[in-house]
């Protein structure tokens, strides 16, 4: 083997980093820091101090997903509107499925699209008539094949599970909003 090849196998695959290189990101990860850049989430930690009464008006599945999602970070809500500071109303929950193609040869649905609203309101303890109830909502996409029936219907059931748990986080930021 000649020396260059030698040469060629011995070197690093990676240039370590050199220090303008890491002084660079360093000051490019204070400057994320300092701005208040933060991921988006269900950040709770402000809910922690309140007490919390969830009310459901026909949005039961909606309605166990925001209760398991605030006992999940630590938050108990109140078991009545009287005892809460805050009080999140959910309402008229619906799941719609809307075909979007359909197979030119066989003339069957082969996309749909499932889609999750339901109406939210927030308000103080005794303002609730001030509060506005506003319209919550997320959309997926369902291939549908019929050679795996089972396999989509089963596949049917988690979408909506996690649309569910997607709007439900939706509404946990809403109510940190409304705190804040």
């Amino acid at each position: 083997m000649s020396d260059f090849i030698r040469e060629q196998k011995m070197r690093p695959l990676i240039k370590p980093l050199n220090r303008t290189t890491i002084v660079g990101l360093a000051f490019l990860l204070m400057g994320l820091s300092a701005c208040g850049f933060q991921l988006r989430g269900t950040n709770l930690q402000e809910l922690q101090d309140t007490n919390i009464y969830v009310q459901s008006s026909g949005a039961s599945v909606l309605a166990t997903e925001v209760k398991r999602q605030l006992i999940d970070a630590g938050i108990k809500p109140v078991s009545s509107a009287s005892d809460a500071e805050h009080i999140v109303t959910l309402s008229n929950e619906t799941f719609k499925i809307k075909v979007l193609s359909v197979s030119p040869t066989t003339g069957k649905a082969e996309e749909y699209q499932v889609s999750f609203t339901a109406m939210v309101k927030i308000a103080r303890q005794g303002e609730s008539s001030t509060a506005r109830t506003e319209p919550v909502a997320a959309t997926r996409d369902l291939t549908f094949d019929e050679g795996s029936v089972l396999g989509k219907v089963q596949e049917e059931s988690i979408l909506k599970k996690d649309i569910a748990k997607q709007v439900a986080a939706s509404v946990l930021r809403r109510l940190r909003a409304a705190i804040q």
